[in-house]
């Protein structure tokens, strides 16, 4: 499969002036697919062929000890550990196809955007969010490739806060407490600056690379300086304290990405004859036996319908949308919702509530002068894309991710136990196209994120109230689901961004911004026209009008103890109610971490999958769990 960009004929506006709709975004798209459009993966292992995705199951013999559904942050990691053991054959699902080259290149994550390895979705309105976008509906997005969205995101390395995890574990979810997970944390962590950091938190010896960037700019430095001029310690996020500034380190390594694909499924899936690995293929329904044991998976592959056997247990690393999607498509959810799309009921259960995300908004931008300004002309950016392939050793702007890796935690309040602002930056490649068309410039940010002229900067609420649900669409069950995020459906989630917002504007008035002559732009964006800038009324109506997705989804699958009515999962990740079923991914989280989450899903696959190993030593017969 060859990787397909988004397609600016359907995006873009006729009379747009934006230059991503120019025939430079055209050019620049058609080089990205001839230079990166393949795997070259793929090319050296198997000659153009991808293993076993064209493979027809045997009927019956198309069985194994264990099924994994899902090939992204948590999947691959626990395929990787079930698989170690050369006497269980795991069969791992992935939706997708395999990791293609434009992956790999930090400096093109934002072109990722709208192309064929990302599922996209609109958020359903509640009248309080979103309310300047398209029918007042959100744009979400999740990975849809071998390695899921850790071959699509933009890569930062943070764990969270102990205080998340001590929190799930006095919700009744033992193991979970922050000494519980560390060691799963370290397990998987090859981090290359250990000489800088403190070994009692960082491991060197797993397969997920963890580094600093090869290149970080001016601006992204000038902006940590900032930071720390208006009071935050320079920290590691992932150390003894959270809340400060740095430039946050990133699944990476040489100069590229490193998704859980790279890192876990890739060096073995030719090496262990136990491990089969089947892309472009989606999961649609669970089996389950007499004594509602999960015994088998059908999914869809080159549109046919095939079905798999699990001998031991059917593992569910979906995703916090795809998860609950399948447990609900196989009888397993809420049984008023499940009765009316005349689903048979396995058992009745809160799959697809609890769902929650770090609600952020945009609009406020910094604008740079020339002298710091990272833009360069249009042949440079042509040529930058070709030096980067030819590259050995992978050095420049491309290796780096612009200002995305400059990162800042704050409390609002001197009181509260951590941190409950997160700030980034964001590239803007032409700060008069962005703030003249807001809306459109966020659907085509197609340009490497090293080049800019302005930062859009970030914040999000890391310990939102509100709570969102999701649904099976009752029209076509397996098509996209129903998403109602609910941001700022509890609207005291707006305080700690009018507080962060403060805090913020005063990075304006440091030596380190006004000496590189970046400013805040004031001007009035039109949603919000009615308001002064600067105001509260103002920003109120910024997060109103202009909110955006941190892509930190989390929670539809929720993890607890037995008389939490709420919960779907037991503290090992095992569904209540039936047998030989557990879901392993950042949908099982009760309450989501202060941070990205992409490094707290690699850590679930590690405990959840330790879980299993740990059963099946001592054990022969499936568990079962009983329901509420």
């Amino acid at each position: 499969m060859i990787w397909q960009p988004i397609n600016l004929t359907e995006v873009c506006p006729s009379q747009t002036t934006l230059t991503a709709c120019s025939p430079l975004g055209y050019i620049y798209l058609n080089l990205l697919v001839q230079l990166y459009g393949g795997s070259r993966y793929k090319r050296l292992e198997t000659d153009d062929k991808e293993p076993d995705d064209d493979k027809e199951p045997d009927d019956a013999k198309d069985e194994y000890d264990f099924i994994v559904v899902g090939a992204g942050s948590a999947g691959c990691v626990v395929a990787n550990r079930l698989s170690n053991n050369t006497n269980w054959k795991v069969l791992l699902l992935e939706e997708g196809p395999e990791q293609p080259d434009i992956t790999l290149a930090p400096g093109f994550s934002t072109a990722l955007l709208g192309s064929n390895i990302l599922m996209s979705y609109t958020t359903e309105p509640n009248g309080k969010s979103c309310l300047a976008r398209p029918e007042g509906r959100c744009s979400w997005t999740r990975g849809r490739v071998m390695g899921g969205s850790s071959s699509v995101n933009s890569m930062s390395y943070i764990r969270g806060n102990r205080v998340d995890y001590d929190g799930w574990a006095a919700l009744g979810n033992d193991g979970w407490s922050y000494k519980d997970v560390l060691p799963f944390f370290k397990k998987s962590e090859r981090n290359e600056d250990i000489e800088f950091l403190d070994r009692r938190y960082h491991g060197v010896t797993g397969e997920q690379y963890v580094s600093s960037y090869s290149y970080v700019d001016k601006p992204s430095l000038m902006a940590t300086k900032g930071f720390i001029e208006i009071g935050l310690p320079l920290v590691d996020f992932n150390g003894p304290q959270q809340e400060g500034a740095s430039q946050a380190q990133a699944f990476a390594n040489s100069g590229e990405r490193v998704s859980t694909n790279t890192a876990f499924i890739q060096p073995i899936i030719y090496k262990r004859k136990n491990l089969t690995v089947k892309r472009n293929s989606e999961g649609i329904q669970i089996h389950f036996d007499k004594n509602k044991k999960a015994c088998g998976i059908t999914y869809m592959q080159n549109e046919k319908k095939l079905t798999a056997f699990a001998r031991k247990e059917v593992i569910v690393s979906a995703g916090t949308i795809n998860s609950p999607k399948l447990l609900m498509l196989s009888g397993i959810g809420p049984r008023n919702h499940l009765e009316k799309l005349n689903i048979p009921i396995i058992q009745d259960l809160a799959v697809g509530e609890n769902l929650q995300d770090h609600v952020s908004f945009s609009g406020v931008t910094f604008t740079l002068s020339n002298k710091t300004a990272t833009t360069v002309s249009e042949e440079e950016v042509l040529q930058s894309v070709k030096d980067y392939v030819e590259m050995k050793i992978k050095r420049g702007p491309l290796s780096g991710n612009g200002p995305l890796s400059t990162i800042g935690f704050i409390k609002t309040d001197k009181d509260l136990i951590a941190p409950d602002i997160q700030y980034h930056f964001g590239h803007i490649s032409d700060l008069e196209e962005y703030v003249d068309d807001v809306l459109t410039a966020e659907q085509v940010p197609i340009f490497p994120t090293p080049f800019y002229d302005a930062l859009l900067l970030r914040m999000m609420n890391l310990v939102p109230k509100s709570r969102g649900v999701l649904l099976l669409n009752e029209s076509n069950p397996l098509g996209s689901p129903l998403l109602y995020p609910n941001y700022l459906g509890d609207e005291s989630d707006i305080i700690p961004l009018l507080k962060g917002m403060k805090f913020i504007l005063s990075l304006e008035n440091t030596e380190a911004f006004r000496s590189n002559g970046a400013h805040l732009v004031r001007k009035v964006l039109p949603a919000c026209k009615d308001y002064e800038w600067g105001t509260d009324e103002y920003f109120i109506c910024m997060v109103r009008a202009y909110t955006v997705t941190t892509y930190h989804y989390a929670g539809t699958c929720k993890m607890g103890p037995k008389w939490d009515k709420k919960a779907v999962l037991d503290n090992q990740l095992r569904v209540y109610g039936v047998c030989g079923l557990r879901v392993i991914d950042s949908s099982m989280m009760p309450v989501v971490t202060r941070g990205n989450t992409n490094a707290p899903s690699i850590m679930i696959g590690e405990r959840g999958v330790d879980f299993i190993i740990k059963y099946w030593r001592d054990n022969n017969k499936a568990y079962c769990v009983e329901a509420h």
